[in-house]
């Protein structure tokens, strides 16, 4: 299993700027996609607290063309609810003055500006694919793999012949299938996906043991070379690509000599296993910060009201955040969060494990489109108890799109948007586990993001949550519907006592319920599991789960029980297949309740619509979603 040391670039969060050792406020802004989040943290009462936030729309794009434009009017509401002055002549005022105006530290964190876009070049393999993957999974960056054409001629194991129609038909070989012509043609596609991409950054790997020997390095820079020639003779505005060299390290000074007057190249060591992937991954991270978010309109404003101090990757603060959690409380951590144009899911173990996964491109804002052609309409609208054509969800995904800001406005709408999240979070969370190794079932699952914190209704968060991320054994779900949490990490990193009060008084204290999953050989319509419960006034209940169903046990807020789980034979509930579980401790309860979801894993929909939809509206009505 793979571990990061930072998902984004080479800074620490150590790194960062002091603020005064004994700081009494911060103001915390996350710069979203499609909202920016401003949060005012303060001492109430000897404990470090949440004490207002604004949000407001992300000022990116024309009218407004400047990040700290939507930080403006997020303090212009702290203001308004507080009383309190925080800007003064355009700037934050700092520090904190003896009136209670202005704090004592500015914090940034962005996730806005969209995605690294990084072509993988060279002698790309499938294993040398799977390791450059690897490397940015925890980054906000997004892969194009252009394999040399003289790589893909030597390596070609299925040959596409090019010959014209009624040649004489016989088995192409290798070579002969990848004439003069067929490269040519492979050269002008690749140059005109280059011009399709406009990439930000481009990593060349691959040695020279292939049966192409170094002419896929030589290939890699040769269409740099014509890329950046074609973009200068088009007039493109786009500027010259970063060049990572990870390849096979006698050619560093060649590719060097080939690419000069073209752009600067840094060498890293030749990616061969995944020891290299530490260092791969700090190197686009960096391409990240400084081609993506020092490029962002106004950034320089925004820097400049952190003290200097260099603004913090979203993923960055989430990571540190989700790490100390699981070292902290000793147990397996499940993060997720769900923007407009990102999905992350960050897996975290006790024993330091830490698995990021960072979906960039698929979202529930201008994230549609590429999460619609990924997963297709139909199994969007198998989660949706209604008839839907598919000419519905894609006008809804292309509204969402054009107005990401936008809220639903009726129950169908608020299906659509639901029903799309949890694809969102399902494809994420399946290429975190293929990471994982399925070695990392969350002890607690944690949610954030603007669909989930703004959904209607507790339970409505819980269904997605279990439907998408389909946890086994017990868990708890705990909804951060404060969206303090991607901040609380780069606060963490200056003032880890303010981090630590504030998660535990106001990001975590939405905690939807205990979960009980039992997997294993379950029988539908037969006995999953009983479950006896013993509240602490001394109360005690029995309660039969059937296979395929789903219930709620009464356990509100504050409340807390002794729980019994007797599970039928073969059915396991995580001690094994069959064997009883009594709980040393009392489980808490939560806003939903106690949760028996007995409806299998890996969780199986039925194929025919009109079953479907009465079993989703069976399981609905038993969350009272």
């Amino acid at each position: 299993m793979y571990t990061q040391p930072y998902p984004e670039g080479g800074q620490g969060p150590a790194q960062q700027n002091q603020p005064p050792a004994m700081a009494n406020s911060l103001l915390v802004a996350d710069c979203g996609t499609v909202f920016t989040k401003v949060s005012l943290f303060g001492l109430v009462e000897g404990q470090y607290r949440l004490m207002a936030r604004g949000e407001a729309p992300t000022t990116i794009v024309p009218p407004h063309e400047d990040i700290t434009r939507g930080v403006m009017q997020a303090l212009n509401t702290i203001e308004f609810v507080t009383g309190r002055k925080l800007v003064k002549d355009g700037l934050v005022l700092t520090p904190e003055q003896s009136n209670g105006d202005g704090v004592d530290a500015f914090i940034a964190t962005i996730s806005a500006g969209g995605p690294l876009r990084l072509v993988v070049l060279g002698a790309v393999d499938a294993k040398l694919e799977s390791l450059a993957s690897q490397a940015i999974s925890g980054l906000y960056a997004e892969m194009h793999v252009i394999p040399a054409p003289s790589f893909q001629a030597a390596t070609s194991r299925t040959p596409l012949s090019v010959g014209a129609a009624g040649a004489e038909e016989k088995a192409p070989t290798e070579t002969s299938s990848w004439t003069q012509e067929r490269v040519t043609k492979e050269w002008e596609r690749q140059l005109a996906r280059m011009r399709e991409l406009q990439p930000q950054g481009a990593l060349i790997v691959g040695m020279t043991d292939s049966p192409a020997g170094p002419s896929p390095l030589q290939e890699a820079c040769q269409l740099l070379v014509n890329a950046d020639r074609q973009r200068k003779e088009l007039g493109s505005k786009a500027g010259e690509v970063p060049i990572l060299y990870a390849g096979a390290p006698q050619y560093v000074e060649a590719v060097r000599r080939m690419l000069k007057g073209v752009s600067t190249v840094t060498r890293l060591d030749a990616l061969t296993a995944s020891e290299q992937l530490g260092q791969v991954s700090l190197a686009v991270g960096g391409l990240h910060e400084r081609n993506v978010i020092q490029s962002l309109p106004g950034y320089a404003r925004l820097q400049e009201w952190s003290g200097g101090a260099t603004p913090v990757a979203t993923a960055t603060s989430l990571s540190s955040l989700v790490r100390f959690l699981a070292q902290h409380y000793a147990m397996n951590v499940t993060a997720v969060d769900v923007g407009g144009l990102t999905t992350t899911v960050m897996l975290a173990g006790e024993q330091g494990e830490f698995v990021p996964t960072v979906n960039a491109g698929i979202g529930v804002g201008p994230g549609l489109s590429a999460l619609l052609q990924r997963v297709g309409w139909q199994r969007v609208g198998r989660w949706l108890p209604f008839v839907v054509t598919e000419e519905e969800l894609r006008q809804y995904a292309l509204n969402q799109m054009a107005h990401p800001a936008s809220l639903p406005t009726s129950s169908r709408e608020l299906a659509f948007s639901q029903a799309f999240a949890r694809e969102a979070m399902m494809i994420t969370m399946e290429e975190a586990q293929k990471a994982s190794g399925d070695e990392l079932n969350p002890d607690l699952i944690l949610a954030t993001g603007g669909i989930l914190a703004h959904t209607p209704k507790y339970s409505q968060v819980a269904m997605m949550l279990l439907d998408a991320l389909q946890p086994r054994g017990i868990t708890s779900l705990v909804l951060d519907r404060t969206m303090l949490i991607s901040q609380l990490g780069a606060v963490a990193s200056i003032a880890p006592i303010v981090a630590v009060q504030v998660n535990e008084n106001d990001a975590v204290s939405h905690r939807l319920g205990t979960c009980v999953i039992p997997y294993g050989d379950l029988k539908p319509g037969q006995l999953a599991v009983r479950v006896g419960v013993e509240y602490s006034n001394g109360r005690q209940i029995n309660v039969d789960v059937m296979a395929g169903s789903i219930e709620v046990i009464p356990l509100k807020v504050n409340e807390q029980a002794l729980l019994t789980l007797f599970p039928a034979p073969g059915v396991d509930v995580g001690l094994g297949p069959g064997e009883r579980a009594r709980a040393a401790e009392e489980i808490d309860g939560g806003l939903v309740g106690l949760i028996i979801d007995a409806r299998g894993r890996p969780l199986a929909l039925p194929a025919n619509d009109v079953e479907r939809h009465a079993r989703l509206t069976q399981w609905m009505q038993a969350l009272n979603v």
